[in-house]
């Protein structure tokens, strides 16, 4: 499953309104990226209605940049356009770009 993490506690991990991969175990979300080993309460997650299009640690390309590739670092999400948004990371260097759907391609 995929939600939003909405717990302030979590913004000195930088997960606060994070997309998170969780799974349930006895009614608590165990997160299973970016960052495992979190026990998050289930109320403190805004379940998202798909998947992001694009993973932690998946290989993408900037769409008018095809010769660069990145690594996905941080998926957000964007609560006025209703859709995630990514951070990406060109040879261990982090943009400062915000990438939606539209700007990347997978090149796996």
């Amino acid at each position: 499953m995929w939600g939003i993490w909405l717990d302030s506690k979590a913004m000195e991990d930088g997960l606060y309104q994070a997309v998170v991969q969780y799974k349930i175990d006895n009614s608590k979300a165990l997160v299973i990226s970016p960052k495992a080993n979190y026990e998050l309460d289930i109320k403190r997650i805004r379940e998202l209605p798909a998947p992001p299009r694009f993973v932690y640690g998946e290989q993408v390309s900037p769409c008018n940049h095809p010769d660069m590739t990145g690594v996905i670092i941080g998926i957000r999400w964007h609560f006025n356009r209703n859709c995630c948004f990514y951070t990406i990371s060109i040879n261990g260097k982090k943009k400062s770009k915000r990438y939606f759907d539209d700007d990347l391609i997978s090149t796996i």
